[in-house]
This record gives C-alpha cells, structure tokens and sequence, in this order.
C-alpha cells in the first residue's frame, strides 16, 4: 500500500492505509508500530527512487556510445535491445535493411560496446482509449529515450558481469535448443526451460492467455517445486547429505533465476523455495510469501505493476488462506477443481482488467492441464533437453511423443479458445474495490459456514454485466486507426451500438526474412481490445461505408470477436466487399443493403442514410452517408465521399445543418469542398488521417475551409482518438494526444 500511495498518488491507496491503520490500533496493537515502520519505510524509499528515475539525455544527441545489455531480440526485419549508455538504459529499436545486416546483429552479444549514430525519441503514449501505455511501461524499466540507430561503428567487447555471462549462456542454450529440436517442441521448451515464450505462436499464446492457462508456459512455484524437489531426491539418491544437498540448491537457485529470465514469478517462487530450505518447517508458507513480496518491492517498487508480479502474488496469497479448504477435499480430482476454482477466483479483478474477460472453460481445462504439463510434458521437456546432449539418438524418441502430445495440445486449445468467452470489460475504480471486498467475503464465507457471502461475488459479476446499460450518457469515438477509419457510436444505456468502418492493415508482400512473427492490425490489436474493453459482446450494426480497404480491410477480425446483427452495405460491391459479405453471412449476420431514403430511431436518436443514390461513377461517391441526432446535435458521417457526392447532397437536401462533420476522404482536397461546408455549416470536424501519410492528408486547403468558416478542427494523427460524450447535449470532448 506503501509503494502503491507513492508511485501514483492515489487518494484511494491512502485511505485505505489510514483505515488499515485504525484497524490495527483496534483489534492489533503489538503490530501497529512494525507496520506502520514498514509502510514510511517503503514510502520513502518509493518516493525517493521516483525521484531519482530521470534521464540525463536531451533528446538532441546523434551519437552515442553505449553497451548491450541484454539479449538482441530479432523478429523479421525487427531488431529489439536494451543498450546502456554511462547509467542510463535505452531502448534500441531497429529496422533492417538486407539479410545479411540480420547475420551480422545476430552475432552481437552482451558486453558489446558500440558507437551509435542516429536519433533519440520519446516513447510513444497511447493514442486510443484502453490502450497499452509503452511509456509508462519502458519508465518502470527506467527507460526514457528509444534510440533508433542509422549505423554501428567501433564495435569492440568489453568485460562483463557474472549476471551477464550467464545471461550469455541462456542465451546459448536457448539458440542450442532452436537448432537441434523441431519448432513446436523448440518453442515450449525455451518458454518451460529458459522463461523465453517468443517462438511460440501468437495464436497458440493467445488462445492459452483466453483460457487462462498462460500460467502454465511460464516458470512459477510449482515449476520451482518440481524441479528442487526432484533435484534434491536425486542428491540424497547419490549419497548426498541433507545439508549439502540444501547448500548446493540455495547456491543453484539465484543461478536459475537469471538464467530462467528473472520474471516477477520466478523470483517469487525462488524466494518461497529458498525460505523454506533456509528454515524448513519453522516458516509458515504465508511468512514466505510476504518476505518475497517485501525483498522484491525493496529490490524494485515499481515491480508492484508488472502483470506477472500481481498475478503470481495475488494467486499464491489465495491458495495459501484457502489450503485448508482445498486439503479437506478427499479426492484428488475434487482438490484440482478446488484448486483451480481459488486461483481463478482470487485472480478475476487482475484478469478483468488487463484482458477484459474470462473463460467458464477455464476451471475444467485446468484440472486436465495442470497434471499434464506438471507430470508429463515438462519432465519429458526437461529430459529430451538433457539427454540430447549426452545422447541425440534417445531424446528423439522422446522428441516425437512430445510433438504429438504438444499438437494435440494446442489444437485442442485452439479450437476452445474463443468458445465461452464472458466479456465483461475494464471494471472503473468502484467496481475493482466492489470486486476486491466480495471475493475476501467469498473467501470468509469457507471458514465462517455463511452462504451469503458467497452470492456477494456473483452480486458484483450480475452489476458488472448489466451496468452499460444503466450508463445515462452515450458516446462517438473516432478510433486513431491511422490512414484509415473506425468509428464507435454507443447510444444512452447502451440502447444501440453502431460501428461505422473498421479500418485495414495494408500487407506489402515483404520477403520471407522480413516477416515478423506477429505484425500489426488495428482490427486485432486495436479495435478488438477496445470493444472488450468497453464490455462489448455485440454490435447492433456494422455499417461499412464503401469497400476500400483502409476502410474494411480488418473487418474480419471485428466478424470473428463479437456477435454483429446486421452488416449494412451500400450499393457498390468490389472484391474485398463481397468477401466480408460473405464472412458476415458465415456468421450468422444479417446483411443489409442501404440507399439513400433508408431511416430508424431509437429511442430519441434518429439516423438517416442520405446516400447511396445509385447512380454515383466512382467507389468513393457511392459510400454511405449516414445522418444522425444524437445527443442534441446533428452528425454527418460521409465516408470517402468526394466533391460530385457532395454537390448532389446539396441537390438533395436543401437543409441539411451540421453540428459535427465527419470530413470525408480523410481530409483530400477532393472533399469538403467550399460550397458543401456552405450548405451544411459545420460547428466541428473530426478527420480520420494517418500520421505522415503518403497522401499529404489532410490537405492544407480542406484546412484552410474549414479555418474560414470557423470549424473547430479535430484530427487522430494529432490529437489520437476523438471520444464525444453526450447525452441530452453535448457534455465533453476527450483526445488522446501522442
């Protein structure tokens, strides 16, 4: 609580550490001046690290002479790496121009000193609400600048650290496993051996991640467990005492843990196993759990908000008040559920609000999970790994029923992973303490036999479901998709939802070596976190305007990840268009054909299709126009719409006023032509543009218009994404400026 009222001054981290306080002076008095030592402790010793978590950088330096200080990551044309310069850490971040530069960044290792030309720049903010924060994350890491390199001259090595050999040796044995076993079994056994998870793929960890089963691909207590108690069984089998066979594993322990990677949860779990080797049964297994906790924020106060910190601990601390309970259970199968249905429970506020949601299937695969990579798929990793080296021909065996059992594994994982699936979103402050107070009574409610409180959880997953629909404001959110668009329109207690567009990734053939393992869509990994960010499971409507590709290239991924009712398309049909058609048919989506005259309301909400008319020459002009009152104010989404679509709007509509304009064609100077802002008179604008683009969008005459007739001007390359809220009216106007 200490180092979480320090790190981000939080009001609520503070009362409740008042309030703690006052319970301790109530019912724990010899323990109130210890705690209350321990909490100004950390308090100082956060703050005083905050403060001293600068950089000594400018920004304007164009070289720099810096030492490689961990492992150089390469994905396709990709380079990754932690460079240290003086004290300061930077992220070095390249882009490969041919092959052989990639031979040539492969062979540089730790302790390579280089001099660096090129520019420094700040880690970017998200651009989109929900969105992951890469300079917060990189600050915790202490660091500030990423260094994008132009050349590497005077390479030469220099002495390194015992941590950084064995960093060096990981790095071998990682590299010795990619090359002398197949990649399915390579993958898992780096991620179970080494804590490396960045062969295995992303669709494989991303369906383990939803059935949260992710825990099992990574070093953690049970994994520690395993491999100390198999160590010291195998010690005191060769005539090993006791005592130096503790010796010997309180000395490899440290060793494994950097050379595992030294993840929060392998540092915990090392911690746990050294107390209890240190002190046997005199330690309670709650006291080691809290000494690890208190060593690792006293090492590092900002390890309290990496995910695997908060997940390992917050698991372990439930398990651990809930042993008893799980013990009491006479069969093994019964202790599994039991076991699996605690760590799910005690983990639910941490899942919900990184990943948004759970699987139901998760309890059960984790009874079937747990015994098969606990007992057969990491000893045969771990055995495959040592006998190869001793002897090829044996471990092949071996190789070939762990593929199978792996494959089947995966595909059995795949073909779950998006199947009972509870969406529920981010909970707000309120709903996390709501949270956080049911699940202690849920837990209370084992030891004091009180059925109530175990409803109190199932209360707060009943509000959390239901709330969007007792929201009284409604929101427009222009998506920052880049050179593309995306908009998200949620009416007043979640009456309807609208998505207008969903963007598109553009795919350039790159040569094999270019291919990274896992590139970027904003379907994927923007439009998609953020419906299940918002608690999303259905769009009423998907109204794809026309069929570009920066437009509905991503459509797909939005078809796949929630429920759409209906697709409106308009009347001009290409390739790509008859393709999400029939992607959306597949899905059991109604597909709709607009043209202009088309209209429904909801509630107090009204919305009108103003074009297709039909008869438009060209993509562009026959998008869907859609005209809306919302929130007391009139909106006109154009789409690519250009001058001709225009100037037959005018023609049509002989009053059409405008509140907020879409402007159409991501501000091309074919668009928002000076006769249409005229007629239509526009209070705001919002564009929807890529930072430097190739087409010069927004043109600086469209900019010009709308300066002259006075147009508040909003656009996603500068200001990110546009979040409007209303409900009788207007109420605020949110960016996320990069």
């Amino acid at each position: 609580m200490a180092v979480l009222s320090i790190l981000t001054k939080s009001v609520v981290c503070f009362v409740l550490s008042v309030v703690y306080h006052l319970f301790l002076l109530w019912r724990k008095r010899a323990l109130l001046i210890v705690c209350a030592s321990a909490y100004l402790f950390f308090l100082l010793w956060g703050n005083w690290i905050d403060r001293h978590n600068v950089t000594a950088l400018s920004g304007h330096e164009t070289a720099l002479f810096v030492r490689f200080v961990a492992p150089i990551h390469i994905d396709g044309d990709q380079i990754k790496t932690v460079v240290q310069w003086k004290h300061e850490r930077l992220q070095l971040i390249y882009r490969l121009r041919t092959e052989e530069e990639k031979y040539e960044w492969d062979a540089l290792q730790i302790g390579t000193a280089c001099l660096v030309k090129g520019a420094l720049e700040r880690p970017s903010l998200p651009t989109n609400p929900y969105a992951f924060n890469y300079r917060r994350y990189l600050f915790y890491d202490r660091i500030h600048w990423i260094v994008r390199p132009a050349s590497l001259q005077r390479c030469i090595r220099t002495h390194v650290t015992w941590v950084e050999r064995l960093q060096i040796v990981r790095q071998q044995g990682i590299r010795y496993i990619q090359d002398h076993f197949p990649r399915g079994v390579s993958a898992f056994m780096q991620a179970l051996i080494y804590g490396e998870r960045s062969d295995i793929e992303p669709t494989v960890l991303s369906s383990y991640q939803k059935l949260g089963l992710i825990h099992l691909l990574a070093i953690s207590g049970l994994h520690m467990t395993l491999l100390a108690g198999g160590c010291f069984y195998l010690f005191i089998r060769f005539g090993i005492t006791r005592e130096r066979a503790t010796v010997i594993l309180l000395c490899c322990i440290p060793l494994y843990v950097i050379l595992s990677g030294a993840a929060p949860s392998v540092m915990r779990a090392a911690m746990m196993t050294s107390c209890f080797l240190l002190f046997s049964s005199r330690l309670r297994t709650l006291d080691a759990l809290s000494a690890a906790c208190l060593l690792l924020l006293l090492k590092d106060p900002y390890m309290i908000f990496h995910l695997g910190f908060q997940l390992s601990f917050l698991v372990c601390f439930a398990l651990i008040i809930c042993s008893s309970f799980i013990q009491n259970e006479r069969s093994m199968i019964r202790q599994l559920f039991m076991t699996s249905f605690i760590a799910q429970i005690g983990a639910l506020p941490i899942l919900l609000y990184h990943f948004y949601e759970v699987s139901i299937l998760s309890i059960p695969l984790n009874i079937m999970f747990v015994p098969l990579y606990s007992f057969v798929i990491l000893p045969l990793l771990f055995l495959a790994f040592f006998i190869h080296i001793f002897a090829p021909p044996v471990s092949s065996i071996i190789t070939y029923i762990l593929t199978l059992v792996i494959e089947h594994t995966n595909r059995l994982v795949m073909s779950l992973a998006n199947a009972f699936l509870l969406t529920l979103g981010r909970p707000p402050m309120w709903l996390l303490i709501a949270y956080i107070i049911s699940i202690v009574l849920f837990f209370l409610s084992f030891e004091y036999k009180q059925i109530v409180f175990r409803f109190s959880l199932i209360f707060v997953i009943i509000v959390h479901f239901i709330w969007p629909f007792f929201r009284p404001s409604g929101e427009v959110v222009m998506l920052d998709v880049g050179q593309g668009d995306s908009i998200y329109i949620e009416l007043p207690y979640r009456k309807a939802i609208y998505m207008i567009d969903t963007g598109g990734t553009m795919s350039f053939g790159d040569e094999p070596w270019r291919r990274r393992k896992q590139s970027f869509r904003v379907g994927e990994d923007v439009i998609v976190p953020f419906l299940k960010a918002k608690g999303v499971r259905a769009l009423d409507a998907l109204i794809v305007t026309h069929g570009d590709f920066d437009h509905i290239g991503d459509a797909s991924d939005v078809l796949n990840a929630v429920r759409v009712r209906k697709l409106f398309v308009g009347m001009h049909k290409n390739d790509l268009l008859q393709t999400v058609i029939a992607h959306a048919i597949s899905k059991g989506t109604h597909v709709q054909m607009v043209k202009s005259g088309d209209r429904w309301t909801v509630g107090k909400a009204q919305f009108y299709i103003l074009s297709p008319f039909g008869n438009e020459e060209t993509t562009n002009d026959g998008s869907i126009v859609l005209y809306a009152f919302m929130g007391g104010a009139y909106w006109l989404f154009t789409g690519d719409l250009e001058e001709k679509g225009e100037q037959q709007l005018i023609t049509m509509y002989r009053s059409l006023p405008v509140d907020i304009l879409k402007v159409g064609h991501h501000g091309s100077k074919t668009s928002t032509s000076e006769p249409f802002l005229r007629h239509i008179r526009p209070k705001v604008a919002l564009i929807s543009v890529g930072r430097r683009n190739r087409y010069g969008h927004p043109h600086r005459e469209v900019l010009k218009r709308l300066r002259d007739y006075h147009v508040r001007t909003f656009r996603t390359d500068e200001h990110g994404a546009i979040v409007i809220r209303f409900s009788k009216r207007i109420s605020t106007i949110q960016t996320f400026s990069p």
